[in-house]
């Protein structure tokens, strides 16, 4: 507002000292100018009606299209198309017909020619000597100025807020996958603590069985009864405390409350089996250490399940395991039983522990097929030697 104010008085006094301008011209241009200056505080609210009070003054009297000019950046910054293109006519000839005005003053009171040579003292002072094209030509400089500039301010204003919409997307989607990524190792963990616990229980249930059947005749296997018991639920409530801690985020996700389970924990895992009563035969030609770690568990928890398996459906029968693999082979399990005439000693489960395994084994490119054939439960299950 204040630049137009400025434009408006200088070019009322150049042409007031022009001496060639009626004074009634000057004043309703002052008048016009004054008040198109002040309606330039609504020019982003209302840009369409401050344009048309700025274009009054320099259409029809002599005075400056500044105003004007500043309207036309607001709206260059906001539309495009028809629209700027006729806002962008409309001042264009406003600045040629002020900048016509100017021309028609005095030498020294045109914009146009302040800077020309002047004449030599004594010389005759040429009134106008521009050419009529020239006020048109600065007119579209302007104009095109005004127009160029509002939208490489435009464009710079979008791609900065493109950028921050894509800086923003872009923490979102690494804190989207982060969580993702911990919540996936969490149900993990408490997925594998939940076989452990059921294998646990599972145990101690059957060391409560043995522990009523021979509790009368045989002292001594009681008390040893009663220390695995102890032991098993012992090694349940750490495995529930991890648990816990796991699905609260306060436990490392790679944290395991019984240590590494792998391959060279699979004969400890049998041995436990039949100390709780199943019968069990172990047959693998791998050594610790041979295989991957990842490969390594996941036997593991085959073997677990299973045998957990065996222990609710087919207690009183055989299962029998076989571990065997090569580097180049790949790791081979095969775990089977027969099925058992008597009724099992728990309801029947979800199935969701053999579904955890498939998906375990899927991971790292294995593959698992558990069920009935024949007359025997059978699980066969390959997995890659160095996961």
């Amino acid at each position: 507002m204040t630049l137009s104010v400025f434009c408006t008085l200088m070019a009322l006094g150049l042409s007031a000292d022009s001496g060639n301008v009626h004074d009634l011209n000057l004043a309703l241009g002052l008048m016009l100018n004054l008040g198109a200056a002040v309606a330039l505080v609504w020019r982003h609210e209302r840009p369409w009606l401050v344009l048309a009070l700025t274009l009054a003054g320099p259409l029809f009297f002599s005075t400056d299209a500044t105003a004007a000019l500043i309207v036309l950046y607001a709206i260059a910054k906001t539309e495009r198309g028809e629209r700027l293109a006729a806002a962008a006519i409309a001042v264009f000839l406003a600045c040629a017909v002020s900048l016509t005005y100017d021309a028609h003053r005095t030498r020294d009171n045109s914009v146009l020619t302040m800077g020309a040579t002047r004449p030599e003292v004594g010389a005759p002072k040429p009134e106008w000597d521009i050419a009529p094209w020239i006020p048109w030509f600065v007119a579209a400089v302007l104009v095109a100025l005004v127009v160029g500039g509002a939208m490489l301010k435009h464009t710079r204003s979008e791609l900065a807020e493109a950028e921050h919409s894509r800086d923003v997307a872009t923490e979102q989607t690494s804190v989207m996958r982060d969580e993702v990524i911990r919540t996936e190792e969490r149900t993990r963990i408490a997925r594998d603590m939940h076989d452990t616990l059921a294998a646990s229980l599972s145990r101690i249930s059957l060391f409560a069985g043995a522990l009523q059947v021979n509790g009368a005749d045989n002292p001594e296997k009681v008390a040893n009864t009663a220390s695995m018991i102890r032991s098993t639920a012992h090694d349940a409530l750490d495995d529930l405390k991890h648990i816990v801690g796991v699905l609260r985020g306060s436990a490392s996700a790679g944290a395991r409350p019984s240590g590494h389970q792998g391959i060279d924990s699979v004969a400890e895992l049998v041995q436990s089996a039949r100390a709780a009563g199943l019968h069990a035969t172990l047959f693998t030609d791998l050594r610790p250490g041979d295989v991957g770690t990842v490969s390594g568990h996941v036997t593991y928890r085959v073997v677990q399940e299973s045998l957990t398996n065996a222990q609710k459906y087919a207690s009183d029968q055989t299962i029998r395991i076989a571990i065997s693999g090569a580097a180049e082979l790949g790791i081979r399990i095969d775990i089977r039983n027969a099925l058992s005439a008597q009724p099992p000693t728990v309801p029947p489960g979800s199935g969701s522990g053999l579904r955890g395994l498939s998906e375990q084994t899927r991971d790292i490119g294995g593959t698992l097929n558990a069920g009935v054939l024949g007359t025997e439960f059978v699980v066969d299950c390959w997995l890659p030697w160095y996961a």
